[in-house]
């Protein structure tokens, strides 16, 4: 199954260099995500890392930076920014760009048109959000929509987890807390979430 990490949405010191660490280890996808972030300090981010890692960046602010950034190629759509943009009326599949959004309601999926693929959870019980509580049980399986993206779990994900998602039926898993709790242990943890994912099947998309 796909994998993808979800930065810590808090800066804290030598983060480019622990995410060129991470893609260094392993990690195929990162979802750049920050909270309260100005432009310039978001571009900084990015400018700290890795040029040849640029491609696997997925933006989830200031699309506009790819313009300042031609390597970046992907653009995630936040729900409410999703939601604003169809009310104005603006195409979403522009340019030679993968786009990915995010759901809580499986309903949302048939609206979904132009995207690659959607997070939909929280899954599990939040790590990084204490009391954000799951929304599958052991009997939980995915509904597939013909004409769907992908769909990847979201929430309290771990090691353990993975083959739970995989029965469930995603097509990959999103991790945050999982790497991020610990800093000092991210690199170890992703390392665990490389190898416990080797036994799921492999996923395709982009």
């Amino acid at each position: 199954m796909k994998l993808i990490v979800i930065s810590d949405p808090v800066y804290f010191k030598d983060e480019a260099h622990l995410i060129n660490q991470l893609f260094d280890a392993g990690m195929l996808l990162f979802h750049l995500r920050k909270e309260g972030f100005s432009r310039q300090a978001y571009a900084a981010l990015i400018d700290g890392i890795d040029k040849r890692f640029h491609e696997r960046i997925a933006l989830h602010q200031f699309h506009e930076l790819v313009v300042d950034f031609p390597s970046l190629n992907r653009l995630h759509y936040p729900e409410w920014l999703r939601k604003e943009t169809i009310v104005k009326g603006l195409p979403i599949a522009m340019g030679n760009y993968t786009h990915s959004t995010s759901i809580h309601h499986l309903d949302e999926l048939n609206d979904l048109t132009g995207f690659d693929y959607t997070f939909y959870g929280p899954v599990f019980n939040s790590i990084s959000k204490p009391g954000y509580a799951g929304i599958a049980n052991i009997d939980f399986l995915l509904p597939r929509h013909i004409h769907s993206p992908k769909i990847i779990a979201l929430g309290g994900i771990t090691a353990e987890k993975i083959d739970p998602v995989k029965q469930m039926g995603f097509d990959g898993f999103a991790v945050l807390g999982a790497i991020w709790t610990e800093k000092e242990e991210a690199i170890q943890n992703l390392k665990h979430l490389i190898n416990s994912n080797k036994q799921t099947s492999s996923n395709s998309f982009n």
